[in-house]
């Protein structure tokens, strides 16, 4: 069974959760010490340090397993912004052809595949519990993106998406008020008892 293990105060949960049920601090999964193993290629993963951070990367496709609190801080604007090597000029990739889902790395359950942010272009595989695999070069075009203002775009794209389904649910509401006056103006009742 997974256990988590919070942050702050070191209690341990059996189950993934977020917060700690005693200090409401941020829970990080344990791990049984157990080889991962390229989603792609099915060999076992190595160890390979990026700006602090010991990742898993497969040497044959040179994919990069990363774990969920790693990819949140490499990809924070904070991480990105300090880094010099950030390109600010992104062009967004092609989406490439359709594919079967992948195996996590860690728990071989199938992943989900999202495109990060919505409007990125990059399509990353993740598991809900264990982590985020990212194929050769998809950590770079995230890191550009985020340089470019790519967070602020996305969240003006969501918001220009919430406004539309305002609007509609405000005409439809309309359309609710008009039939109710209709109907209440013509009522059966209304009409029936007008006459006597």
């Amino acid at each position: 069974m997974p256990e988590s293990q919070c942050s702050s105060c070191q209690h341990i949960v059996k189950s993934i959760v977020r917060n700690c049920p005693m200090c409401n601090g941020g829970m990080k999964t344990i791990e049984k010490s157990q080889l991962k193993s390229c989603p792609r290629c099915a060999v076992p993963l190595d160890e390979y340090l990026y700006r602090n951070h010991e990742l898993d990367k497969c040497e044959q496709c040179e994919g990069i397993w990363l774990q969920p609190d790693e990819f949140s801080v490499l990809t924070s604007e904070f991480d990105v912004y300090r880094d010099d090597e950030s390109n600010p000029l992104y062009l967004r990739p092609g989406l490439p052809s359709a594919e079967n889902y992948l195996p996590c790395a860690n728990c071989q359950k199938m992943m989900s595949r999202r495109n990060f942010k919505s409007i990125s272009g990059v399509l990353i595989d993740s598991c809900l519990h264990c982590g985020i695999w990212l194929d050769k070069g998809e950590l770079a075009f995230i890191r550009s993106f985020i340089a470019s203002g790519g967070l602020d775009k996305s969240q003006d794209h969501t918001l220009v998406k919430h406004e539309l389904k305002i609007e509609a649910l405000d005409d439809r509401i309309s359309d609710v008020e008009l039939m109710e006056k209709m109907l209440n103006k013509y009522s059966l009742k209304r009409i029936f008892f007008r006459g006597f």
